[in-house]
């Protein structure tokens, strides 16, 4: 998305919350979350607190984060043989591979655990604040990325509501965490913030879409079990119209949400 802020501007953040010991779990962690990452979750919170509350507070800092520690926990975990069972990640050795399973399980455990450890040294006299922290960790849980984790592991793909539930459980939980956290923990309201949930709904299916069509040869359970890759194409259109849309209701800049929608549907891996 185009947007000032840059993912070396992230890691730093993320830098100033790791523990300093060098011991083999946290090695582990660093591997993992300083893989080539992206870091769209995180950019996602910060613009939209950019947006809503015309700066970047110390509080949506502590957020991205926290969120990018829950995030990388997650790829940590979904790589084990007991989960995905995938050696590469990123183009690298997933963890796993790399420094044995017992490790990389203890790596993705501390990262969640960090997430928690993150948050509490925030602003907890802010109630938007804590009311963006229980909502990041609401999406963390059973309610969001562990469901999705189980819709993945121990459910079919019979149509196209299964997968998008499973896109939305398992990809968009995370997105949505970013989008609410970020213009919850800078003022917005109940309406707005579900509005910018919304949003994050939809690009996650688009998100998981495009990653399906992209993966054609390696995913299991995929939108391609019930769509064409051209009615795939044509529906992420159709979604980032509504998202497009959902922008326009809010009174804020969100051309940065309209740009991720452009670029996803642009990009190759």
């Amino acid at each position: 998305m185009k947007t000032n802020i840059s993912v070396e501007y992230i890691d730093e953040i993320i830098k100033s919350y790791l523990p300093k010991n060098r011991d083999k779990v946290l090695q582990a962690m660093e591997y993992m979350l300083f893989s080539g990452g992206k870091r769209f979750r995180p950019m996602l919170l910060l613009n939209t607190a950019k947006a809503v509350g015309k700066r970047i507070s110390d509080g949506a800092k502590t957020l991205a984060a926290a969120l990018e520690f829950v995030h990388t926990y997650s790829l940590i975990h979904d790589d084990l043989p007991c989960m995905d069972n995938d050696d590469m990640r990123r183009g690298k050795r997933s963890c796993h591979m790399q420094f044995g399973e017992a490790c990389a399980v203890l790596a993705g455990d501390a990262l969640l655990n960090l997430a928690v450890e993150t948050v509490f040294e925030g602003p907890m006299s802010n109630k938007a604040y804590v009311n963006a922290c229980a909502y990041l960790f609401k999406m963390s849980g059973i309610s969001g990325l562990v469901h999705g984790q189980s819709l993945d592991l121990f459910t079919e793909t019979k149509d196209v509501d299964d997968a998008t539930e499973l896109a939305i459980a398992k990809t968009g939980t995370l997105i949505r965490a970013a989008l609410v956290c970020g213009a919850v923990v800078s003022g917005a309201t109940q309406e707005e913030a579900e509005l910018f949930d919304e949003i994050a709904c939809k690009l996650g299916v688009c998100y998981q879409i495009i990653d399906d069509i992209l993966d054609s040869k390696k995913c299991e359970k995929s939108f391609l079990d019930v769509y064409s890759e051209n009615d795939l194409i044509e529906h992420v259109h159709e979604l980032n119209d509504e998202i497009g849309a959902i922008c326009d209701r809010l009174p804020y800049d969100l051309t940065f949400i309209k740009d991720f929608c452009e670029q996803n549907v642009a990009r190759q891996k």
